[in-house]
C-alpha cells in the first residue's frame, strides 16, 4: 500500500453518503489503506445497507468494505443510533471509542469528512 486516507461520516444525507463512498472506492483503488470511521446516523444507514445494494447510498461504502477498506463505528453512535451490537459487528469491521478513533487516524494527512 502506497498511503492512508482516513474519511469521517457524520450524516445520514444521500449524497454526503454517495461522496464517501465515492472518495473510499477511489482511495482502495489507488491502493491506500482506507478507514472510515462513522458516526451518528451514518452508523445506521451503513449498517443497514450491510445486505443491500451497492447502488443505495451507503451500499457504496459496503462496496469499498468488500474491495478493502476499513468501516469502524464510534461505540457511542451505536448506541445512541440504537444499533444492535450483534448486527453493527456483522456490518462493520470494529466498533471502537473515541480514544481508539484518534489512536487509529493520527498522522493521516489525507483526511476527508462527510
Amino acid at each position: 500500500m502506497t498511503g492512508r486516507t482516513v474519511i469521517f461520516v457524520q450524516g445520514a444525507a444521500p449524497g454526503a453518503l454517495r461522496a464517501a463512498g465515492a472518495c473510499a472506492l477511489a482511495a482502495v483503488a489507488m491502493d491506500q489503506r482506507v478507514d472510515v470511521f462513522l458516526t451518528g446516523p451514518a452508523v445506521a444507514a451503513v449498517v443497514a445497507a450491510h445486505d443491500g445494494e451497492a447502488d443505495e447510498p451507503a451500499g457504496l461504502l459496503q462496496q469499498a468494505r468488500r474491495e478493502g477498506a476499513r468501516l469502524v463505528a464510534c461505540s457511542a453512535s451505536v448506541v445512541e443510533q440504537k444499533v444492535a451490537l450483534g448486527e453493527a459487528e456483522a456490518a462493520l469491521d470494529a466498533v471502537v471509542g473515541w480514544p481508539t478513533i484518534l489512536e487509529w487516524s493520527r498522522g493521516v494527512v489525507d483526511r476527508f469528512s462527510f
